[in-house]
């Protein structure tokens, strides 16, 4: 008797049986090639945990046509430990910080890649060996926001140092948001209409949340493609490697 495909196998058979690649699946579902590939490979354990895990089996299952509860529940039943029932998900929600917290890293968010922007382009190459570099500036802050300099002043920049790419998020409405940097999770609350929230690309970053229309977002300036319909959950990956790829166009 022939053995029943696992569900990797039987989603893998799906999208090729409708003549997607893993990049157009990854296109249409919002989600990374990373993660198609996590799934194919039964490497459930790579995707984000918690709710969105679950989410992200649903979405694939449902676009390459197979039934999304019959697939999560074979998932779960291989992966018992990496798909826990719903009830015993772990979601994590980080407390909204204070508002001075969240003055500091509006502030911080702004100023560090200004500065490291300065010393990539153009570093005096004649500063005395050994010499402390004391940098001013004054950025333009929002009517919440306050001027805030760190303790101990900013640290020199490394020369070769690369150049930093940096992702702004713009809530066009009222959404949960979870935001993952290398692995750290760096935001995890409600998040408000118009809030913007600055971060430095390190090697990946994870966006996860409930409405995917209400994140909008640029890199280094460059607005960035739309990343899901309104009410679609959101869970995407952008990484170092293939930022580029979320970029609009002209």
């Amino acid at each position: 008797m022939q053995r029943p495909l696992q569900p990797a196998q039987r989603l893998k058979q799906a999208r090729e049986a409708k003549g997607l690649s893993c990049r157009q699946l990854a296109e249409t579902t919002k989600l990374s090639v990373r993660s198609i590939e996590a799934l194919e490979n039964d490497r459930v354990s790579a995707l984000p945990a918690g709710i969105y895990r679950r989410a992200i089996v649903r979405a694939v299952a449902s676009e390459v046509g197979l039934n999304p509860e019959q697939l999560l529940r074979e998932f779960a039943s291989a992966h018992p430990d990496d798909l826990p029932a719903p009830a015993s998900a772990d979601v994590v929600v980080v407390a909204a910080p204070s508002r001075s917290v969240q003055r500091v890293i509006t502030i911080a968010g702004v100023v560090l890649p200004m500065l490291a922007g300065i010393a990539y382009f153009g570093w005096p190459a004649n500063r005395p060996a050994g010499a402390a570099a004391r940098v001013e500036m004054t950025p333009a802050v929002s009517p919440s926001s306050a001027e805030i300099v760190p303790a101990g002043g900013f640290a020199d920049a490394s020369p070769a140092l690369p150049r930093p790419v940096v992702v702004t998020l713009t809530m066009s409405s009222r959404c949960q948001l979870r935001i993952v940097a290398d692995g750290r999770e760096v935001l995890g609350r409600m998040v408000e209409q118009g809030e913007t929230v600055p971060i430095e690309l390190g090697e990946e970053l994870w966006l996860l949340g409930d409405n995917a229309s209400a994140v909008q977002f640029s890199i280094n300036g460059q607005a960035g493609r739309v990343l899901g319909r309104p009410g679609e959950t959101l869970s995407v990956r952008i990484g170092r490697d293939d930022y580029e790829d979320f970029l609009i166009r002209n």
